[in-house]
């Protein structure tokens, strides 16, 4: 990935952290949003938490599925909580690269 943006959802019980191409991206596809749309704007298909789930800083870990469950509800898909994310949450921080650190993780 050559940079991103952190796109940061306030959670109630978990804060989480998606990466999208640009803020401009994803106010284009805030102006008519769909599923298929969102190819264009994330980076990774993935949704991360740091290690005490709060914020957006420190080593980031995908979130787990009961994490994303106790946020927005049982069963809902990768793409409808990102899209709930991008709606929801705000940009955080551009970020030039993302490193990978094991199976999950990954840091900024």
């Amino acid at each position: 990935m050559s940079s991103a943006v952190k796109y940061f959802y306030k959670g109630q019980e978990t804060d989480l952290i998606v990466f999208v191409s640009s803020v401009d991206d994803v106010n284009e596809y805030l102006k008519d949003p769909s599923i298929g749309k969102l190819s264009q704007v994330v980076e990774l298909f993935k949704v991360f938490t740091n290690n005490v789930g709060e914020g957006a800083e420190g080593e980031l870990g995908e979130a787990s599925k009961s994490q994303i469950a106790n946020e927005f509800g049982q069963g809902k898909k990768i793409e409808e909580v990102i899209d709930i994310i991008l709606k929801e949450g705000e940009p955080n921080a551009k970020v030039e690269k993302i490193e990978r650190k094991g199976p999950g993780h990954s840091s900024v």
